[in-house]
């Protein structure tokens, strides 16, 4: 008998729903899929999955509160940071494609960093990326950090990354999909 893990159960969906920043992730991931798939509803667990609040890399200082995977790699997260049982700061991590960004904006990750100072630009060293990943962090508590993010060209970014990563195959994390919250991702999409 399988059993449920914990990322995957209707409760950490409802919990997760009680943090402040559930909306702002809720779009994060709904411009990711859309970005990244022309039907993000018939790729669902077969080319990405979604967790809810994962175990991974958790501390009684941080914690995520989704993982979004496509393929055989994560791709999206946000964390949370604790003190005293407190949030006090998010850091959000999209991981896209290096030479589709840099040719994007005709900037090396070097360059970038430079331009955008509040941003944290590292090649990956996810061995899925195949070299050819880049993951861009940023902390909410950095004001205009936000602003520099969008003002990226992630669609341009996100899409050859996501191909790549589907031609793997399916990733290995069906049994963390949450599917209640991948029903809410995708109702935001299609605007039911």
């Amino acid at each position: 008998m399988s059993t449920v893990h914990p990322s995957a159960r209707h409760a950490n969906f409802v919990e997760l729903q009680q943090d402040p920043f559930f909306d702002p992730a809720m779009d994060l991931i709904a411009d990711y899929l859309t970005d990244a798939f022309d039907d993000p509803a018939g790729g669902e667990v077969d080319r990405w999955t979604l967790s809810a609040l994962p175990t991974t890399n958790k501390t009684a200082e941080r914690e995520r509160l989704f993982t979004l995977n496509v393929g055989p790699m994560e791709v999206l997260y946000v964390e949370r940071f604790l003190e005293g049982g407190d949030v006090v700061d998010y850091r959000v991590a999209m991981y896209v494609s290096e030479s589709a960004l840099t040719a994007a904006i005709s900037r090396t990750l070097d360059q970038l960093r430079n331009m955008f100072p509040l941003l944290q630009f590292q090649p990956s060293d996810m061995a899925s990326a195949d070299g050819d990943g880049a993951v861009i962090g940023w902390f909410l508590s950095h004001e205009g950090a936000d602003e520099q993010f969008f003002s990226l060209p992630l669609v341009a970014a996100i899409r050859p990354l996501a191909e790549h990563l589907v031609a793997k195959g399916r990733g290995p994390y069906a049994q963390y999909h949450n599917r209640a919250f991948a029903a809410d991702v995708l109702g935001r999409i299609s605007g039911a």
